[in-house]
This record gives structure tokens, C-alpha cells and sequence, in this order.
């Protein structure tokens, strides 16, 4: 990323546009090779063909096809297309898409006359980008400064520029003169594996016949001399393409460096950061300029609420759905009758299809389930069902024994008085000397709670009988 100006406007109308080039123009003049990638905007489309009408004016293919999948749908030939170097290439892939339907070619005319497929591009200009996402680096970059207000965010948005120079001319002053940028060769490096697909037939130390037989059989001509090779990628990036590498690396004694193009080499990076950002002081040192006119506040009302900061995506992003909103799950599901389906934030009712496996892809069940046939065979852990009340369910099994009363309490005990000792008194104990039949159904080995004058032991307190 390379910053060459940057403006603040307050819409993107063609008047803004077109001040914001005529100051692009006073910076870096008109030069004989330049291009200009733009998006679908038409007032920046305008700007740039009054502004600069020499210039070499290039389409964002990102922006195209975005508004081209909005219309058409089922073309995969588009990315194949604008790629391709070469024309009979782009003419092959575009008669795929004309047979399909005859209405893209009139579309793209009417909406899209810019250069948006490289093979239309000026060979002179070394840049093959379809796209220029390279702007949303520099958006991402100041993102966190972007709600500053306007004077602290030009100050700012300069002094991270002044420190990028800096760092980069440093850099600059570490590398060897005369040669290729590092990055470069370790890309051209890079390219030269993988390359067993091809095959050469010298025809000189210069020349050579490249077989590629990765897809079809295809023959290109490579001339080491000229800097060319009829795929054309060597003459539109000034790099060498894989069928020169591989003709490259074949001779001995040759330096890969000397067939890259002069737009990487150290030197042109030295002076492209060669000039110096001046530093500047704050607002309380600046000298006090008086204006021919009063500068009043901008008309624009804005929004309330907290700036953005990030950029609002496109439905064909899939970015910034609603948490809690659910999408139509298979193609069969269909909207219920009542009114008892779910609604979303909107009110609006939710259409649900079946559950689907992850696993095996049938519907019914999750990926955990035990229904799943990969799972194994693993068994459903099965709830604790609470007790059942024995008492409710049949009254006649089981009765709840009735608490003594004080009289036959001691017409139990009244042996106790003559000194033998009755033992441990238990319920069933007490039952039998009760007279009570239902002793067989109680347990016999809980004791049973008695006053602490008969009890053999001392209680605490909380085990205390009370009789009333």
C-alpha cells in the first residue's frame, strides 16, 4: 500500500468527486501510463474521465459481480475470464456465458463499458489487479480513528503516513543497490517448484518450445531475450511466468534477477520514499490566518448513535444477520397454517424445516443422538424417575401406623415398675403388646421413638417425643 492523497467529503456526489481528482491532479500531474480502478460508483466514474481523460480506466471485478450475481445466476465462467491473460481465452469463456443466456453480453455493455479482464490492460502498465481491494487496507488501517473529529483525524491519518515513510526508507537504506527487492525473488522462488507439468524444447540458449500438460496440452514460446512468452503474464506483471522459470532455471550461470522488471528493484523503492513528510507542531503554535470569508459549520445533519467503523456488507456477504433469526432449512420445508409459529425480533413468522444430522445427513435427530447409526452402540441414558407414592396408588397395601397414646404406652411398660427389663422396645415390639396385626407389614428394625423417662439411653432433645 502506497498513499498518494486522501480527502474528507461528506458524500460521495460527482462535485465531490471531482474536486477530490483535480487535487489528485495537482499532486502527482498526468502521466502517460496511468490506471485508474474504480467501483460502481458513477459519479467517480465521471470525475475520472473529465478529470483524466488520458488515463486507462479499470472496473473493481468484485463490484461487478456483485451486482452481476443479483441478475444472473449459475455463470462460474466469470472469474475464469477476467483472469485469463490471453483473449482467445476470455473469448472461449464468454461463449460459454452467451450460449446460456444472450442477455449478460447486453447488460455488461449498457452497465459495466470500463475494463474489467486483464487481457484488455496496457502491457506498458505493470499491474494485472482486477480488483482494488488495496483501499480497504488503507480503511481497515484507520479504522480506530475514524471518529475523531475532522482536524484531529487529517493530523492523525498524516502522522501515521509520516511514520510509514520513515519506517520504509529505513528499510530502504538497509538493502543492497542495483538489486531486486527481497520479497520479490522469494516469490519468484517460490513459483519455481511444482513445476513437473512442463516440459521444454530448446530451440537456442534463448529460446525454447514450453509443453505444459496440466490440462490439455498447450505450447508456449518463451524468449529470454525479448522478456516475452505468448501466455503474456511475463509482459503484464514484469515477473517471469512459470514456463520462464522453468526455462530459466535450465541454464547455467544465469541470474534470475536480471528478467524482473525495473518497477521492483531497490532503487525504485528508494525513491519512492525518498521525500520527507514535514513534521508539524500543534494547533496552539500554527499562525493565526484570517480568512476573506467565515467558515461555518457543515450543513449535513448527522445520525445519532456512535460512528460506524466497519463498512456495511452486502446480502451477498452473509454479514450482519440478527442473532435469534433463523433461515429456511431445506428445500422442501413449508410455512405452518396456525398462528402458533415462531416469530422473530420482526414478528414475523419463522419457517423451520427438519432437524438434519451432521454425521450421517438424516433428518430427525442431532449429531449426539442416539438415533444416529455412527454413534455406536452407545444407550440413551435413561432419567431417574422420581419415587412413586405407594400409599396414593393403593391405600389398602401399605396404612400409616397410628401414634400411641399415652395409656397404652404404659400399659406396654408396665413391667418396667418390677425391676425385669423389657429389652429394646421396637415398633413391631410394641405392636405385638398393642395387639396390632399390621406388625407383619412394618419393618422390624427401626426403633421406635419413646419418652426419655422409658428410654434405656439419653436422647437429644431433638428426638424428643412429645405427647400430647
Amino acid at each position: 500500500m502506497y498513499p498518494l492523497a486522501y480527502g474528507f467529503i461528506a458524500s460521495e456526489t460527482e462535485d465531490n468527486w471531482t474536486w477530490f481528482m483535480n487535487q489528485l491532479k495537482k499532486a502527482i500531474g498526468d502521466p502517460p501510463l496511468l490506471a485508474l480502478c474504480t467501483d460502481a460508483c458513477k459519479g467517480l466514474e465521471n470525475a475520472v474521465k473529465n478529470v483524466f481523460p488520458n488515463a486507462e480506466q479499470r472496473e473493481c471485478f468484485l463490484h461487478l459481480m456483485k451486482n452481476f450475481q443479483k441478475r444472473f445466476r449459475g455463470f462460474g465462467k466469470m472469474y475464469p475470464a477476467t483472469r485469463a491473460y490471453r483473449e482467445e481465452i476470455f473469448y472461449d469463456h464468454m461463449a460459454a456465458i452467451l450460449n446460456e443466456s444472450e442477455e449478460v453480453l447486453k447488460w455488461l455493455k449498457d452497465y459495466h463499458k470500463l475494463l474489467w479482464y486483464r487481457c484488455a490492460f496496457n502491457l506498458e502498465i505493470k499491474c494485472d489487479y482486477i480488483t482494488n481491494n488495496i483501499a480497504e487496507v488503507f480503511n481497515n488501517w484507520i479504522r480506530d480513528i475514524k471518529d475523531l473529529p475532522v482536524a484531529e483525524l487529517a493530523d492523525k491519518v498524516r502522522e501515521m503516513i509520516m511514520k510509514l515513510w520513515n519506517k520504509r526508507r529505513n528499510i530502504g537504506d538497509r538493502l543492497p543497490a542495483g538489486k531486486i527487492l527481497p520479497s520479490i525473488m522469494v516469490q519468484l522462488k517460490a513459483n519455481t517448484r511444482g513445476l513437473g507439468h512442463l516440459k521444454i524444447h530448446a530451440s537456442a540458449n534463448w529460446s525454447a518450445e514450453v509443453w505444459d500438460n496440466s490440462k490439455k496440452v498447450e505450447r508456449h514460446i518463451v524468449k529470454l531475450n525479448q522478456w516475452t512468452c505468448t501466455c503474456l503474464e511475463w509482459q503484464h506483471t514484469g515477473k517471469p511466468c512459470q514456463h520462464a522459470l522453468d526455462f530459466i532455471t535450465t541454464q547455467r550461470g544465469v541470474d534470475l534477477e536480471q528478467f524482473v522488471h525495473e518497477y521492483y528493484s531497490v532503487d525504485r523503492f528508494k525513491v519512492a520514499y525518498g521525500r520527507e513528510i514535514e513534521p508539524m507542531t500543534d494547533k496552539t503554535q500554527r499562525p493565526q490566518v484570517e480568512l476573506p470569508f467565515v467558515v461555518g459549520a457543515p450543513l449535513a445533519k448527522g445520525n445519532m448513535g456512535r460512528r460506524r467503523k466497519l463498512r456495511l456488507k452486502g446480502c451477498l456477504e452473509g454479514g450482519h444477520k440478527k442473532k435469534g433469526a433463523k433461515d429456511v432449512e431445506g428445500d422442501n420445508a413449508t410455512a405452518p397454517n396456525n398462528d402458533t409459529a415462531p416469530t422473530n425480533a420482526k414478528g414475523k413468522k419463522m419457517i423451520r424445516g427438519p432437524m438434519t444430522c451432521k454425521k450421517c445427513g438424516e433428518k430427525g435427530h442431532r449429531q449426539a443422538s442416539s438415533k444416529c447409526p455412527l454413534n455406536g452402540t452407545k444407550k440413551k441414558r435413561q432419567r431417574q424417575q422420581p419415587r412413586k407414592n405407594v400409599t396414593k396408588e393403593n391405600p389398602d397395601r401399605l396404612s400409616t401406623p397410628q401414634r400411641p397414646t399415652r395409656e397404652q404406652i404404659l400399659r406396654a411398660t408396665r413391667f418396667s415398675t418390677s425391676g425385669d427389663s423389657p429389652g429394646r422396645i421396637t415398633r413391631s415390639r410394641l405392636a405385638f403388646l398393642l395387639g396390632d396385626d399390621s406388625s407383619s407389614q412394618t419393618s422390624t428394625t427401626t426403633p421406635m421413638r419413646i419418652p426419655t423417662a422409658l428410654a434405656p439411653k439419653k436422647m437429644t432433645p431433638k428426638r424428643k417425643l412429645h405427647i400430647g
